[in-house]
């Protein structure tokens, strides 16, 4: 059997049932300064965008074409120290119909002196910031968003599982203490998410690291966090394909936090990462937001990533792109499946013949998933006789 390769750029698949752009409600973390996978600086950091209008506005744009509903953005002390360019960005986020939600890290949850800081910068940086604007609600942070992660000390490398357990209770003695906090400001409605990794919730006779007595002990545990959060991002940063991102997160998924739990992707690309391209991540992103729709959506780790991905991994329209077939072996048996790059912004016609004279017969005709992502594309044809021959004809479909 042989595939005719032609010059590809752009479709997807299941355009039918993934969600459009309008539907996405995707999140993105927005550090203050980043750096890119080669580990040279990015100029995607919210140092260099927040203040500058029209790099606000280019994020912007780019958050609105891509279905960003949520930025979970880390401006350091600039709420403090520059509350007006801050409160200029939070304007510019709510006008977009964007949430902003302040970030803030840390890792010593188990120190006194490290979370007083953290207790301090949040009076600083939400409750009093937010309390300068008065009635302008627009401009002001509209949820919390907290990256505590005890795993980043080394005593969670060097730590029994006992020790990792207690970090944990630690963890949730933060979270506890921050909701108390907010709510002593009079922000018993300002919302709290976290980020926590895929691995907490797998029991020591399953090969988990936190010393857990027991399914009820990671039970209560899990429903004492979702008591105090509104909801949390799972970190599935080393997972590449739906099948182990789905069964990584179906703990969280259920039970306590059933519709309060998100998937984080990391769209690292390049030599050494988990994606060649931002094509492959794409392709499994708008498999996971097929499945798990608005309350389960993504979250992207990080802006830099995201954006250098597309600039240095996505097709041009002059880039010749061949198709590949999978999943035959035999032309009596199964289904040949034409796997190709593709660009958005097109409608794909594929046709097929039983000889390189004749391929006429327009079999298949599919669409990009979203009208701003590149992704690759997985077609199933049909196949008929001793050998057949295709044709990827690409048309410009904007809408």
């Amino acid at each position: 059997m042989n595939v005719r390769k032609t010059h590809l750029l752009a479709a997807a698949f299941f355009a039918l049932v993934l969600p459009a752009a309008g539907q996405l409600h995707r999140g993105v973390w927005f550090w203050g300064s980043t750096t890119l996978p080669d580990l040279t600086a990015s100029p995607y950091g919210s140092i260099l965008v927040v203040g500058s209008p029209a790099a606000e506005n280019e994020t912007i744009t780019f958050f609105t074409l891509h279905g960003v509903k949520r930025v979970y953005g880390s401006y350091q002390n600039r709420p403090v120290s520059e509350p007006a360019v801050i409160a200029t960005w939070n304007a510019k986020l709510d006008a977009a119909g964007i949430s902003s939600q302040i970030l803030i890290d840390g890792i010593a949850v188990n120190d006194p002196v490290e979370m007083a800081s953290i207790l301090n910068k949040i009076t600083a940086r939400l409750i009093n910031f937010n309390a300068s604007l008065g009635v302008a609600t627009a401009s002001k942070f509209g949820a919390l968003h907290l990256d505590l992660e005890p795993q980043g000390l080394p005593l969670w490398d060097t730590g029994t599982p006992a020790i990792k357990r207690g970090l944990l209770e630690d963890l949730y003695d933060a979270y506890f203490d921050i909701r108390a906090l907010l709510n002593s400001a009079g922000l018993t409605a300002m919302p709290i998410y976290a980020d926590i990794p895929f691995t907490w919730d797998k029991l020591p006779v399953d090969g988990g690291s936190v010393g857990w007595a027991d399914a009820a002990d990671r039970d209560l545990w899990f429903a004492n966090v979702a008591s105090v959060l509104s909801g949390i991002s799972i970190m599935t940063f080393s997972k590449n394909n739906f099948t182990d991102i789905d069964a990584a997160i179906a703990y969280e998924r259920s039970g306590a936090m059933t519709g309060k739990a998100r998937v984080g992707l990391q769209p690292k690309v390049g030599a050494g990462t988990l994606w060649p391209t931002i094509l492959h991540f794409n392709s499994v992103m708008n498999v996971c937001e097929s499945a798990y729709g608005p309350t389960g959506a993504t979250d992207l780790e990080n802006y830099a990533f995201w954006r250098h991905a597309i600039a240095t991994t996505t097709p041009s329209l002059s880039s010749p792109i061949s198709a590949t077939l999978e999943g035959v072996v035999a032309i009596s048996g199964g289904s040949p499946v034409l796997v190709f790059d593709g660009l958005p912004g097109h409608l794909y016609k594929i046709r097929y013949g039983t000889h390189p004279s004749e391929v006429n017969q327009i079999i298949r005709s599919v669409r990009t998933t979203n009208v701003h992502d590149a992704e690759i594309l997985k077609v199933p044809v049909t196949a008929n006789g001793p050998r057949g021959f295709w044709v990827v004809e690409r048309v410009s479909d904007p809408n």
